[in-house]
């Protein structure tokens, strides 16, 4: 009965803990998630039925000429329209005042990183955490929609002794006596920033037909 019982025990044990460890791996309150439906005009993707004709006897019926569609002109996106405009994301120089970097995509999903320059606006700082803010950057495409996902929002300071590591942590990892509260609470709102205009133009691109040639800006 002991030994039943302590199987039990260890059981529940273990898979508390394999709950508690898929739950760190996706707490989305230590990220940026959307998910975002698309939808396509139906001339350009929906597959027409070919006309059927008809015999009868020796004379051929052609088809009666069909109603005018008057449905919803919008369909959901088909997966395959939805990956390619996330490859053509993952291909695409950033817009805005960062850099894009070891972007790849495999099938239903694209990662990249996020790479922006952090320089406090401070005249004569006290503490040296100039340096870079990193994000990864996680697109994942279904028929008629996509998930994006910006985590591991990071601070880097170009000294290594300053940085303030993870922003939704509530103290820097270089520690608080290193890095003020007032400073941390600035590179957080920094780089929360950076990660909302990561969001904005992941979207406006996500909502480019993926034949649209890219435009000058984009490159």
């Amino acid at each position: 009965m002991k030994k039943i019982i302590s199987t039990i025990l260890f059981s529940s044990l273990m898979s508390s803990l394999v709950f508690a460890q898929e739950q760190a791996k996706e707490d989305e309150s230590k990220m940026i998630r959307e998910v975002v439906n698309l939808q396509v005009d139906k001339t350009q993707f929906a597959v027409k039925p070919a006309p059927v004709t008809t015999k009868k006897g020796k004379k051929t019926i052609e088809p009666a000429e069909a109603a005018p569609d008057t449905s919803n002109p919008l369909i959901p996106a088909p997966l395959s329209e939805i990956q390619k405009r996330m490859q053509n994301y993952a291909a695409a120089k950033a817009a805005g005042k960062y850099s894009k970097e070891n972007c790849s995509h495999n099938g239903n999903t694209a990662t990249c990183q996020a790479v922006f320059e952090y320089k406090t606006k401070e005249l004569n700082p006290t503490e040296k955490v100039d340096g870079k803010i990193t994000m990864t950057i996680t697109i994942e495409a279904k028929e008629g929609k996509y998930r994006y996902t910006i985590n591991n929002i990071k601070h880097v300071a170009n000294d290594g002794l300053t940085s303030g590591g993870d922003v939704y942590n509530v103290v820097p990892e270089c520690g608080s006596n290193k890095l003020s509260s007032v400073t941390w609470k600035r590179i957080k709102g920094a780089a929360l920033g950076d990660a909302r205009m990561v969001a904005d133009e992941l979207k406006a691109m996500m909502n480019k037909l993926s034949s649209e040639t890219a435009t000058k800006a984009d490159w």
